[in-house]
């Protein structure tokens, strides 16, 4: 669905963002005489509410009540509920973009060997301006439902290029499970950037368990998400590495706003505790949870072969939704190099996935000399999710015909024909080299690695679906691999280079995939900035690898345009 980003006519009514509850204002102060607060409706949501388009109004019991800042006042106007610059609100306007202002997150439990180590924020300013970034951190529980965010140490980004941020030791890592009040972290910026997130960042190569995704901006956040995890598996590898929880998989929710309703329901048993006296949800059961601004919600797998793959996870208000496994070997007993890694990825809402993804395959790192954990070297397993019932799923170029079709407790078999899905059920397939999934309705794909496991977002790919311009960060010490995706003959240019035809590979369907090497970002930039451009787009997925560490990620494409910066999706 396209958006329309012309200017708006003011018309003294307060528009509702997503229609999931934050009143966002529908035109500038620069165009517009200030809209008396007698005229404009007087209900609202969350703790705070942009009433008029130059003011922040306290929300209390569904009803605006007294002033808490006048953005005017600063040179500043309203948007998500607190006064920010033209260029944010501007940007916020756009409900599918990768570039924002605030994004929400959470430093995810890790395992006991890597609980401590650092967890870097890589910001990237695309922008004409400074950036100035900051962490912060909820107040304690009880304050008002942990609406009052505590500022950081502020980082200047300068146009063009990136930061890297890293949390105070004041931040509460989540361990656990229930709701963890006042857990999560909050980056707030007064230019529009994005956001990825590494755990366990590797700055002192001796990461262990690593797990990276790209942020969503708190405007892209959506009500209605399933997850994917990987089933829980205590190998013995597993069973060795304090903290692992047997190879668990888990679900993280994140609240943005005062008393969020927020439902899970699986699509298998879970033994595992939800706090409340819950110890064990079976299919069909729905938990509901209450979050505020800032708390986290966190549940475990608790027995080998429980899966939380298809948990869907709805709200009234938006919020944001991780999955993947504290660590996982996938349930392979393989050895040889290969160690238990953080799965991680952060789960775009069911409204953005689409009909067909490429599959981009992220071979490990040609140094490792690892041996493969699914019997053949450079595979991938891939995870099919279906968003309703009879979903029918076929695969496309030439990696198509060598997949194998993984059942669940059962032994990889070759892939027969196309699938069948009903909402919320999900297939896995192990293959090496790059294809296209093509389904009937919006279905979700995500990628893990060979020797070293992750989780991490296939290549949206629906018709117009591809960015245009995006600037990225990496960090150093990792061996960086780019996978891109193409319509094929696009050109495509990375750091004011073209790539070359030779690079690229059919996937089918009319698209092609290129594997590019990076040269290592060395220690002292901190991060390193990367820029990619194609008139016809293009679709991104990242991949470091460390020997015992890993992580991957994948911009996401959602549906839209950002109308400033034309990071266009569709």
């Amino acid at each position: 669905m396209k958006r329309d980003h012309s200017p708006h006519i003011c018309t003294g009514v307060v528009l509702l963002w997503a229609a999931a509850g934050l009143a966002v204002a529908s035109c500038s102060t620069a165009n517009v005489a200030e809209v008396e607060a007698s005229v404009v409706p007087q209900t609202c949501t969350g703790a705070a509410t942009c009433l008029t388009d130059s003011a922040v109004y306290a929300c209390q019991g569904g009803e605006v009540a007294g002033l808490l800042d006048d953005c005017g006042a600063k040179g500043q106007v309203c948007s998500l509920a607190r006064c920010t610059s033209l260029n944010c609100q501007s940007a916020e306007t756009n409900t599918n973009s990768l570039i924002g202002c605030l994004f929400y997150t959470v430093e995810a439990e890790n395992v006991d060997a890597d609980q401590t180590a650092a967890t870097s924020f890589l910001v990237t300013n695309p922008g004409d301006d400074p950036a100035a970034v900051e962490i912060q951190l909820p107040s304690a529980p009880g304050s008002g439902g942990a609406s009052q965010w505590l500022a950081g140490m502020v980082t200047q980004v300068a146009s063009g290029a990136s930061g890297r941020l890293v949390a105070g030791t004041a931040v509460v890592v989540p361990r656990g499970v229930g709701t963890i009040p006042a857990s999560a972290i909050r980056i707030s910026s007064d230019r529009p950037v994005t956001v990825s997130e590494i755990e366990s960042d590797d700055a002192n190569e001796s990461a262990t368990s690593t797990g990276g995704t790209v942020v969503l901006p708190l405007q892209s956040l959506g009500v209605d998400y399933r997850a994917v995890t990987y089933p829980q598996a205590g190998t013995q590898a597993i069973l060795a590495t304090p903290g692992s929880r047997g190879g668990a998989g888990r679900v993280i929710i994140v609240g943005t706003q005062m008393s969020t309703a927020i439902n899970l329901s699986p699509v298998g048993p879970v033994t595992a505790a939800l706090g409340g006296g819950v110890d064990a949800l079976d299919v069909g059961d729905d938990f509901p949870i209450v979050l505020n601004d800032g708390d986290v919600f966190q549940i475990y797998t608790g027995a080998d072969g429980e899966d939380l793959t298809g948990s869907r996870v709805t709200s009234n208000r938006p919020i944001a939704v991780f999955s993947g496994n504290i660590s996982t070997t996938y349930g392979s007993e393989v050895t040889g190099i290969n160690s238990p890694d953080m799965a991680h990825e952060q789960m775009p809402p069911i409204v953005t996935w689409s009909q067909t993804y490429v599959a981009a395959a992220l071979t490990p790192q040609a140094s490792v000399g690892c041996t493969s954990l699914f019997g053949s070297d450079g595979a991938s397993i891939w995870r099919v999710l279906a968003s309703t019932d009879g979903t029918t799923v076929t695969f496309e170029g030439p990696a198509a015909a060598t997949l194998n079709l993984l059942p669940p407790n059962g032994v990889a078999e070759p892939l027969a024909g196309p699938l069948t899905l009903d909402a919320g059920g999900a297939a896995s397939l192990i293959g090496a080299g790059s294809f296209t999934v093509i389904a009937t309705s919006p279905v979700l794909v995500t990628q893990g690695l060979d020797c070293e496991p992750s989780l991490s977002l296939a290549i949206a790919a629906d018709a117009g679906a591809l960015i245009k311009d995006l600037s990225f960060a990496l960090l150093p010490n990792f061996d960086q691999l780019l996978a891109i995706v193409r319509p094929m003959g696009t050109v495509v240019v990375l750091d004011d280079t073209p790539l070359p035809d030779s690079v690229f590979q059919s996937a089918g369907a009319g698209f092609e995939v290129g594997e590019v090497s990076l040269v290592a970002c060395p220690p002292a930039a901190g991060a390193c900035t990367h820029h990619l451009t194609a008139v016809k787009g293009f679709g991104l997925t990242v991949r470091g690898m460390d020997v015992q560490s890993s992580y991957a990620l994948t911009a996401p494409a959602l549906v839209g345009c950002d109308p400033v910066y034309e990071v266009c999706v569709n």
